[in-house]
């Protein structure tokens, strides 16, 4: 037997072993399909194996096939009606959608944030084209994935460069509508306007920007109906406090991203005072990266109502990091972010919506 991780079990829709706990009683057969259920009630143990069953071995002869006659195979030829010239030039209409096809998903989330700098044109194609990537990597489509990310990268550093000084509250970056669809893309337009703010030098930037945009990879592997659930429990949380390993694999073994950039995706959520995961990290062993990306995603996550938190407006968000204070960030950057832009900004979320 084969010891295997819970978090490389997410990639199976039916697993294709037998699994077993570390006393070596069965919990899955091969063929079964690995619901989010299960996923949970297994998430349970430290240590997993997998075995994967022998096929039994055909003890019996083959049967001999009947050849048919020469006579038979000639006529069945001559009867077979022969395709005219139209017919030949004609492609074959398929049944079923290309499974790789890449769908345009504006049509589903065109809400638009009349009060942003972002101009809406580039608000609704950033999501379609984040939309659009995530479809590739589900289909192992890679190299296009990876191509559409560096495309989004390039614009968001050349719009937030461009608006940048103009810009007055961090609402008027805000981009609206399916959190899924939506949150990456905001934590990365956030990381960027700070590293303008920071000075860094462009390569810095740039995977700043780059790494932001792929920080939470790792949920892509979660079935829908977890994501969504409105009420999860403990166990739900701690499954999916794996998508930072599993982001982190992600990038370093599928996409061959550098280090760097795998790097936020499994430090993101460790904290200025140890108590994140997924390790514990504290102070400078956390990366300079990842503490910005953390920064920013948390940001979005309050604006965007996914915490436990009520927040009306981006000042009563900027409140609640202030209160999170050097436990979660390290102080001199927090106060840089807050003070990116001016603290008072009352934009009502619904005031946003065009």
């Amino acid at each position: 037997m084969e010891r295997i991780f819970v978090e490389d079990l997410i990639q199976y829709k039916m697993i294709p072993f037998d699994l077993y706990n570390d006393r070596g009683i069965k919990l899955m057969s091969a063929g079964e399909i690995l619901t989010s259920g299960k996923l949970l009630r297994v998430s349970q143990y430290d240590v997993l194996y997998k075995e994967i069953p022998q096929k039994p071995k055909n003890t019996q002869p083959p049967k001999p096939q009947p050849q048919p006659k020469e006579q038979d195979s000639n006529k069945k030829q001559q009867e077979k009606p022969q395709k005219t010239k139209k017919e030949k030039e004609e492609p074959a209409e398929e049944s079923e959608e290309n499974e790789n096809e890449i769908i345009d998903d504006t049509s589903s989330d065109i809400v638009v944030n009349a009060t942003a700098k972002i101009k809406p044109d580039f608000q609704i194609k950033m999501k379609t084209n984040y939309a659009n990537s995530i479809s590739s990597l589900k289909v192992h489509e890679n190299k296009e994935a990876i191509k559409q990310i560096n495309e989004m990268k390039s614009k968001i550093l050349s719009e937030i460069g461009t608006i940048i000084d103009d810009v007055k509250f961090c609402s008027q970056l805000k981009l609206l509508g399916d959190y899924y669809n939506t949150h990456a893309l905001n934590t990365s337009i956030l990381a960027t306007a700070l590293g303008y703010k920071l000075e860094f030098d462009s390569e810095k930037i740039e995977n700043l920007t780059q790494s932001a945009l792929l920080h939470d990879i790792g949920m892509t592997k979660f079935p829908p109906e977890l994501l969504n659930k409105t009420k999860r429990s403990n166990k739900d949380e701690k499954l999916l406090e794996k998508h930072t390993l599993i982001g982190y694999k992600i990038l370093k073994d599928e996409m061959k991203m550098p280090e760097e950039i795998c790097r936020v995706a499994l430090e993101h959520h460790e904290n200025h005072d140890g108590s994140g995961y997924p390790y514990g990290l504290s102070g400078d062993q956390i990366g300079e990266l990842s503490r910005i990306v953390g920064l920013c995603s948390l940001f979005d996550d309050l604006t965007s109502g996914r915490t436990k938190y009520k927040v009306k407006n981006t000042k009563d968000a900027l409140r609640i990091m202030l209160e999170f204070g050097s436990h979660r960030f390290p102080p001199e950057l927090l106060y840089k972010f807050v003070n990116m832009f001016r603290y008072n900004d009352l934009n009502t979320f619904d005031e946003m919506v065009q």
